[in-house]
């Protein structure tokens, strides 16, 4: 076998073989027309393109997912405009509602006191010098507020007009300590006046002072303005006693009042521009 191997004849049938294999890719290459090498390039890169036919496929659904996911980007924003103008209006509607409260307060006030004049104000500041015990509210002298003018929050005091601008007011508030109400305990019908000082007002509390040793106020009492001395009308509560305690400069009592106005939270107030008896023996 092996002397046949090396032999001449079995060189030259390796040959034929050679020619005739040859022959047969040339004659396919030209049947199909294309070259001997371009059939062997394809056929050695067939593999890689399919993959890359694998590939472009992938690359036009991308293409289609990329597409839809822009239009979901535009349904996300058209949306996300609708629940800002919803919230825009839910806005509007809680201004509304609390806006007509103050207005449902005050009118039980007006029934109860058809002498009152009263203007709507927004409370716009505060004076950075003294926290709540003094307001900026937007109403002024065009809209007929005037100095001393009381300033309520429905039946309860907030204090009085201090100064007076064309469109705006500066308010001192019942915890100011220049502010002085004549009052009285609704109970015992103890009169004397209310005031603060800077350590109570500091703590959000008024004082009931000049009261007798022997007084009969005492914690849970209501505190209303008496309506003597022409500034405040009769009948506005101020706040309510949570202690009453002996001053410790005479031998008389004080009754320490929390306002029953939450001035943390106070966004509105109406100004009394008239009532009776408003002006009348003014004592500041």
């Amino acid at each position: 076998m092996k002397l046949f191997i090396k032999s001449k004849a079995f060189k030259l049938l390796v040959f034929v073989l050679v020619i005739a294999l040859a022959g047969s890719v040339v004659a396919i290459a030209t049947v199909e027309s294309v070259s001997p090498v371009s059939t062997v390039i394809g056929t050695i890169f067939s593999p890689i393109q399919t993959l890359a036919g694998k590939i472009g496929n992938k690359l036009g659904s991308f293409k289609l997912s990329f597409a839809g996911s822009k239009s979901l980007e535009a349904d996300i924003e058209r949306l996300n405009e609708q629940i800002e103008q919803l919230e825009l209006q839910l806005v509007d509607y809680d201004e509304i509602k609390h806006r007509l409260q103050s207005y449902e307060d005050i009118l039980g006030l007006k029934d109860e006191n058809p002498d009152f004049e009263l203007t709507y104000a927004g409370i716009i500041g505060t004076d950075p010098q003294s926290a709540f015990t003094s307001l900026i509210i937007d109403k002024g002298e065009s809209d007929g507020v005037k100095v001393n003018d009381p300033v309520v929050t429905g039946n309860y005091l907030v204090g009085k007009v201090k100064k007076v601008n064309k469109s705006y007011s500066l308010v001192e508030t019942i915890l100011n300590p220049d502010v002085n109400v004549s009052a009285m305990e609704s109970k015992s019908r103890e009169t004397s006046y209310v005031t603060s000082n800077v350590q109570q007002s500091f703590k959000g509390n008024c004082i009931f002072s000049g009261l007798e040793n022997t007084t009969a106020v005492s914690p849970g009492g209501i505190i209303i303005t008496s309506g003597i001395g022409g500034i405040f009308p009769k009948g506005l509560i101020i706040g309510v006693v949570s202690r009453v305690l002996e001053s410790e400069y005479d031998i008389t009592n004080y009754a320490v009042v929390t306002p029953s106005v939450d001035f943390s939270s106070l966004e509105d107030v109406f100004v009394i521009t008239s009532f009776s008896g408003q002006g009348v023996a003014v004592v500041e």
